[in-house]
């Protein structure tokens, strides 16, 4: 065994982390019925909305009827769920700009995409391939780079060693994304048409119907919208191709010695971590020898791995 004294700086990226984009659904529904109530309240409510003839009225400001105010309601819901999915697809299938780098450790974990059952639910938000590499000690700088979040394996100190996480890019992940948009527009618009009926069958005899029609509107054109997103994402998954990461042509396990080479990105959804996002290429150096301690630990990897397939930095 092999270890350093230098300890791994896991945790704490010093910039603040943005939530996962999948929370702003939650957050959508928040918003919908918040946007209504901060009207309600700004207005006075039962001091400044009324309903005169069937049609709403705030301070003064005709809506239109029943139909009309859950036709708008639903336009809104409809749009921020179009919005969320195209958020998602942005996030899942633009590269942007980040450093090429390299790495070397061994497969300490591999999250498979589509393998969470809000991906099944929600297709539109399931995230590429993404091997965990436990990194020799001599990267341990390049995951530190930035005063990025660094992520590490459970173990005591000096055990405890560093995590780089590598993605490795998928076509049907970006394939359902692209369709969610599609199908959450097509789902919006039915549920633009079926908010506008369900409100006027509710009707605005009085205020406290009327806005009861003006949320039962909201929330079916974002289920609408919703659904039209999974049937969409459901359909561009099953037609793409499962793709498995592979080094020098194999597919990769867990144990595996690997070097990875890719486009490092620091990324809020990883914690505000450094990743590799989008392998560009990766080396497999064999497995690491059977009863290894689990978890891996750079102590013995930096022995296991002694020549990887990364630049040697040279003399300065």
């Amino acid at each position: 065994m092999a270890c350093i004294d230098r300890r791994p700086r896991c945790g704490a990226a010093e910039a603040p982390v943005i939530p996962e984009p999948l929370s702003t659904i939650g957050a959508a529904f928040a918003w919908i019925f918040g946007a209504f109530g901060v009207i309600a309240t700004v207005a006075g409510i039962f001091e400044k909305i009324s309903v005169v003839g069937g049609v709403l009225q705030i301070g003064g400001i005709a809506i239109g009827g029943a139909a009309a105010a859950g036709a708008l309601a639903a336009l809104v819901a409809g749009i921020t769920i179009i919005v969320i999915v195209g958020v998602f697809a942005m996030d899942r299938c633009v590269q942007g700009e980040g450093l090429s780098e390299c790495v070397a450790g061994v497969v300490h974990e591999i999250v498979e995409s589509f393998a969470d059952a809000l991906d099944e639910l929600f297709p539109f938000s399931a995230m590429h391939d993404r091997v965990d590499v436990v990194v020799k000690s001599r990267f341990w700088d390049v995951v530190e780079s930035g005063d990025a979040h660094v992520h590490c394996t459970e173990e005591a100190p000096p055990r405890r060693s560093e995590i780089m996480r590598c993605y490795y890019y998928e076509g049907r992940v970006c394939d359902a994304a692209s369709a969610g948009i599609i199908g959450a527009g097509a789902g919006a618009v039915a549920g633009i048409i079926a908010g506008a009926l369900i409100a006027a069958a509710i009707g605005c005899a009085t205020v406290i119907l009327c806005l009861i029609a003006i949320i039962v509107a909201a929330i079916v054109a974002a289920v609408a919208a919703l659904v039209g997103a999974l049937i969409a994402g459901q359909a561009a998954k099953a037609a793409g191709e499962d793709e498995t990461p592979t080094a020098s042509g194999n597919a990769i396990a867990v144990g595996d010695l690997v070097t990875v080479r890719g486009n490092m990105q620091r990324r809020e959804e990883d914690d505000g971590a450094n990743v590799i996002w989008w392998v560009s290429g990766s080396d497999l150096h064999g497995r690491a020898r059977d009863g290894l301690a689990q978890p891996f630990s750079y102590c013995d990897i930096d022995e296991e791995l002694p020549m990887d397939g990364c630049p040697v930095p040279g003399p300065r």
